[in-house]
């Protein structure tokens, strides 16, 4: 046993022992790492999939999503119709392709379906109550109880297969405003065929299974909805989907598994033949220790051989390209070498045996002071640069400089390398030079190989696209492509590149984030000196600012800034088009004129913004009674336009007339009450009655006045007759106008006198037009114009005015107070102006001076009532009383009468011409003279012409009576007699 020791010492030591030693360390080393790197791989890879699951999932959610979708705008539909879709087939199967995640629209008023698109598919869908049916129950009844969209499924339809259904209740608003629940709107959405916008089967070829499923609410049970195979996944990855109706699981797994055996078997045989590797590598050391003896023998032979390459060395020094210089430890220039000497700044002779700081300028010197420095502290090599002015000029140079060291590893003195570097300096300042335009630049710089393939972009592309660069650099330029170009755009592209050079244009590219926007691209094609394509620079800016900026104007020249609907300018153009179609087609074309009745008074007394809301919704009716094809314009104020193409007859625009009548009879909502307007429309024919736009316009206006002419909410087809009506009121305007200016009016006084004694009472005073040429103009040829005009806030300012200057000068000559009764426009009253008016002439009356009446009709009380009733409480806070004119000739009403501080009431003549003789008339009139006294009203009857109809009246109770029995309207003077004569009776 002694000899052991040594025995074992021999043993480890044997090279076969150390290289077999090292082969166990080394297997198992590589078989820990085997291990850790197949975990980690594992982890990688469900991480992988766990990303893939989750766009998988996101397009999922969004393809179910994005067909409940559907059911708003079908919903939006059902509200517009008020409970009815027309061509509901045709409008479902053109939304069908808008939401592919949809596969039947269907509406079931009052719960149950009635309609279904398709039908093919789904007709045992047709009758289905879905408020009776316990699977769905509990989704249709959250749904019409909450009003919000609901989701029920996944189950198995009876139209066979599995689906879900989302319902969205629809609410209508009865003639009362109040809203009640119509029905749903629902939407099909099939599995798995809503899976395919999701690509769920490439799964499958990319080596996945995949189940979509979730637990039942009701049982607690997972259902599967969708599934690549009947197969259970083992060890699956997990995505959540929030649905409408909770939450759905989607489930990955690879099909051959997890693990890969074919990189474990890879790996466990690399680790193998690490482990050989390292135990032969260990063997090989022993043996090199073994043989060190051999190796100092052939020290000298290398000897040799290492002088040889000093030679070598020499000779390489000799041809370098370099400035070099060697340093003693002391600093002297041993060795110099430079392939031109007008590099140097002194001949090589003056450089050897001197110190360097003799030798060079002293910047120069401290910079080679600080290198040594840095040597002699670390051993490290130093770098610097300097400029000298040398023989070829002012060079720039680089220099490296290092140690050297002697045989037995001592320093040995200093050698530095040169370079002149004059050339590189000026290339880098003019790529920096470069650099600072491309990084600064607003506009986005892109360049590219000549393979195509993206190299560099600066700041502004980056900004403009979404994208950085480290997403576009390799990639091609096409993944910019917003698909609005064909392939032809883009072949002139490249074609006009490599003819020209250059090409420049606008282009739609998109972003990062998906957006279409629009460019202006300048592309330029770079060669080098052999005319070698070696790149592309392009260049561009966004001009989608620009752009909008160009919608803006052309919208604002276009369109009403109100109503969006066509104004003046856009709706010439249509007209145009309109007319140019009409004679290549031979069809006709017709123009419709609308002016809205009454919107003045609502617009003055309710305010402007009421005013802007009707205008609004009227343009949204009148969208709705013409076809897409036709236009709808607003032309200012209340004045609307309608261009109706391709008619074969005069009965189409009739159609389209009546429509608009209607939609405008039905009640607004404004202001939190219904208000009512008409329209007058005036409708007018391409070709028949103009070839032109402007004579078309015309027309269409004359015949519109028409219809305000004939009684108003009506509609009225040009004809030629019209133009010279339409002529003489234009002329009569004219001189209105001038009548006003020049005083041209006159009062006449038609005398009221008590029915039972006879005494007169006041009169009411009549404007009469004492024309330059036609003499005295009754009012009924003058006061209509007036009205459409407004020129009868003048008259009626005027007529006022008069009426109580007359009656005081009647008081100061002796006349008795007597009561004036004046007709007041429904247009002047609702003049703001009027109130201040009645109060200045009021100013300074005195009690007993005169009574003032105005005489007012049933339709001004009619329209907006509660700001009427204010305004003439207002005005008969001056003393001032009302009488309703032409009573019965209406819609007389007696809240009216109870109502408004009305003091008296007017039998129209048409009721009292045919009195005593006429049955029904001499009824009437004896009914309203009960009414009115019952109310406390006086009671004057009008047109009173034989003594016949005195007596009747008398019998019957009529307060005051007025005609040409008793008097014709009477001048001042001629008046101012007739009371005087009637005083001394």
């Amino acid at each position: 046993m002694a000899n052991a020791p040594h025995f074992y010492r021999r043993l480890f030591v044997r090279p076969s022992t150390a290289g077999l030693v090292a082969f166990l360390v080394a297997a198992l080393a590589a078989a820990v790492y085997v291990l850790h790197s197949e975990r980690e791989a594992l982890h990688v890879r469900r991480a992988e999939v766990a990303d893939l699951i989750g766009d998988k999932a996101h397009e999922v959610e969004n393809a179910v999503q994005h067909g409940l979708t559907a059911t708003y705008a079908l919903a939006a539909l059902v509200r517009q119709g008020r409970g009815a879709v027309p061509n509901f087939e045709a409008v479902a199967t053109e939304m069908l392709r808008y939401y592919p995640g949809a596969d039947s629209l269907q509406l079931a008023p009052g719960g149950v379906i009635r309609q279904v698109v398709p039908l093919v598919e789904n007709a045992k869908a047709i009758g289905h109550d879905l408020l009776a049916d316990p699977a769905r129950t509990k989704e249709a009844f959250l749904a019409r109880d909450t009003g919000k969209l609901t989701l029920a499924g996944p189950f198995n339809l009876m139209q066979g297969g599995i689906g879900a259904v989302g319902r969205l209740p629809v609410y209508l608003d009865d003639e009362y405003g109040r809203s009640h629940f119509w029905g749903f709107v629902t939407v099909l959405i099939r599995f798995p065929n809503v899976l395919v916008r999701a690509q769920l089967p490439q799964l499958v070829k990319r080596g996945f299974q995949y189940e979509l499923w979730r637990v039942h609410p009701d049982t607690g049970q997972k259902q599967v909805i969708a599934a690549s195979s009947e197969t259970p996944l083992v060890d699956p990855v997990d995505r959540a989907l929030n649905m409408p109706n909770g939450v759905w699981t989607m489930s990955v797994a690879p099909i051959d598994g997890w693990a890969h055996r074919e990189d474990l078997v890879l790996k466990s045989f690399l680790g193998l033949m690490f482990s050989f590797l390292i135990g032969w590598l260990a063997k090989q050391m022993a043996e090199l220790r073994e043989h060190r003896h051999r190796l100092e023998s052939l020290v000298d032979e290398r000897t040799l051989e290492l002088a040889a390459r000093e030679s070598k060395l020499a000779a390489l020094i000799g041809s370098l390209p370099d400035l070099l210089f060697v340093l003693d430890e002391s600093g002297r220039i041993t060795e110099c070498h430079s392939p031109d000497p007008s590099l140097l700044y002194l001949p090589i002779p003056n450089f050897l045996g001197r110190p360097y700081g003799d030798a060079l300028p002293g910047e120069v010197i401290d910079k080679i002071r600080a290198a040594l420095v840095g040597i002699a502290r670390d051993g490290q090599r130093r770098e610097f640069e300097y400029s000298l002015d040398v023989p070829a000029g002012t060079r720039q140079f680089s220099a490296s400089m290092s140690q050297l060291s002697v045989g037995s590893g001592q320093p040995g003195g200093y050698i530095a390398l040169v370079r002149d570097v004059t050339e590189r300096k000026l290339a880098e300042e003019r790529m920096q030079e470069a650099m600072v335009v491309f990084d600064a630049s607003s506009q986005g710089i892109m360049t590219a190989n000549a393979d195509g393939v993206i190299t560099s972009v600066n700041p502004a592309f980056q900004a403009i696209t979404g994208y950085s660069a480290e997403e576009v650099v390799g990639q091609m330029p096409s993944m910019f492509k917003s698909g609005r170009h064909d392939q032809a755009f883009y072949q002139n592209l490249w074609a006009t590149l490599e003819r020209v050079g250059r090409w420049e244009g606008e282009i739609w590219n998109r972003r990062k984030s998906g957006d279409i926007y629009p460019q202006w691209l300048s592309i330029s094609a770079v060669r080098d000196s052999d005319g070698k394509l070696i790149k592309y620079v392009s260049i561009f800016s966004d001009m989608t600012r620009r752009k909008q900026r160009e919608e803006v104007i052309w919208r604002q020249a276009n369109f009403d800034a109100l109503t969006g609907l066509a104004n003046r300018n856009l709706l010439h153009d249509r007209l145009e088009r309109s007319l140019a179609h009409s004679r290549r087609t031979r069809h006709k074309a017709g123009l419709i004129f609308l002016d809205l009745d009454g919107f003045k008074w609502i617009n003055d007394t309710l305010g402007h913004d009421v005013g802007d809301e009707m205008l609004v919704e009227v343009a949204s009716r009148l969208q709705g009674c013409v076809r897409s094809q036709d236009t709808v314009g607003r032309l200012g104020g209340d004045e609307f336009t309608l261009v109706v193409e391709d008619i074969d007859d005069a009965d189409g625009l009739q159609t389209v007339a009546e429509k608009v009548l209607n939609v405008l009879r039905e009640p607004f909502v404004l202001a939190g009450a219904n208000r009512y307007i008409s329209g007058s429309l005036g409708i007018t024919v391409f070709p028949d009655d103009g070839d032109d736009v402007q004579t078309l316009l015309r027309n269409a206006d004359i015949a519109m006045y028409q219809s305000k002419q004939l009684g108003k909410n009506r509609c009225q087809f040009y004809a030629q007759d019209m133009q010279e009506a339409a002529r003489a009121r234009v002329q009569l305007e004219g001189e209105l106008r001038a009548a006003i200016a020049q005083q041209q009016f006159v009062l006449y006084y038609q005398p009221i006198v008590e029915a039972q004694g006879g005494r007169v009472a006041g009169a009411e005073a009549l404007i009469r037009w004492r024309h330059p040429q036609r003499g005295l103009v009754p009012p009924n040829e003058f006061i209509g114009i007036a009205e459409d005009t407004g020129l009868i806030v003048a008259i009626g300012e005027w007529v006022l005015t008069e009426a109580v200057r007359q009656t005081r000068q009647w008081r100061e000559a002796g006349l008795p107070a007597l009561r004036i009764a004046v007709n007041v426009s429904g247009v002047q009253f609702r003049e703001a102006g009027l109130l201040p008016l009645v109060g200045r002439l009021c100013e300074d009356r005195q009690d007993g001076d005169f009574e003032l009446v105005l005489e007012i009709t049933e339709s001004v009380l009619m329209q907006s009532s509660d700001v009427t009733e204010a305004r003439m409480r207002e005005i008969g806070a001056f003393g001032i009383g009302y009488s309703l004119d032409d009573f019965g000739t209406g819609y007389s009403s007696l809240s009216y009468l109870k109502r408004f501080p009305v003091g008296g009431v007017k039998i129209d003549r048409s009721f009292v011409r045919d009195c005593p003789e006429d049955r029904n008339d001499r009824l009437l009139v004896e009914a309203i003279i009960n009414m009115a006294h019952s109310l406390a009203l006086k009671v004057t009857a009008e047109g009173v012409e034989t003594e016949a109809q005195r007596a009747f009246l008398r019998e019957r109770g009529c307060d005051y009576l007025q005609g040409y029995l008793v008097s014709k309207p009477l001048p001042a003077n001629d008046f101012e007699r007739f009371v005087a004569d009637a005083l001394k009776r």
